[in-house]
């Protein structure tokens, strides 16, 4: 077992969700920002409106983060550090008041963002955005197989 201290990877005291590359490196949405762990250092990418970042999801070449009020992606530059792309506002997306995003999953050619009220399919080829909403609210997503499953706070689970 080895311990990384909020000293040591000089980041907020909590990490929120994690994901992997295929090349291993390991991504953490901190209460500072992006948390990147390369196997010998930790490096932190401040999100861009100093806001936590509750979920994160490397998918191919990009790492999905959502966070209060916005989500994205994050990419490598040519100096190998990473760039954030809020799709929210490259894509003019209605959030809601005080929308948070606590979950991110792939879905065929989708991405699929996840707030307490909502689910955002984000179609990669298309730019286009959909929404299923959920007057119960959303406790949590899941994909397994090809199939989307989300479970509503009244315990009701639907699938895609």
């Amino acid at each position: 077992i080895q311990i990384f201290s909020p000293g040591l990877m000089q980041a907020g005291n909590q990490n929120w969700m994690l994901s992997q590359d295929s090349e291993g490196q390991v991504f953490a949405g901190n209460n500072k920002g992006l948390l990147v762990y390369e196997g010998s250092r930790w490096k932190l990418y401040p999100s861009p409106e100093n806001t936590i970042i509750r979920s994160v999801a490397s998918i191919e070449k990009r790492v999905y983060t959502g966070s209060y009020m916005d989500f994205g992606y994050w990419e490598k530059n040519a100096k190998g550090d990473y760039d954030y792309t809020s799709l929210v506002k490259s894509l003019g997306i209605s959030i809601l008041e005080d929308e948070q995003f606590w979950n991110i999953l792939p879905f065929g050619a989708s991405i699929v963002f996840q707030s307490l009220d909502r689910l955002l399919i984000f179609n990669k080829k298309t730019q286009v955005v959909q929404s299923i909403s959920s007057k119960n609210g959303i406790l949590k997503s899941f994909k397994v197989n090809d199939q989307l499953f989300f479970q509503e706070v009244e315990g009701c689970l639907f699938t895609l």
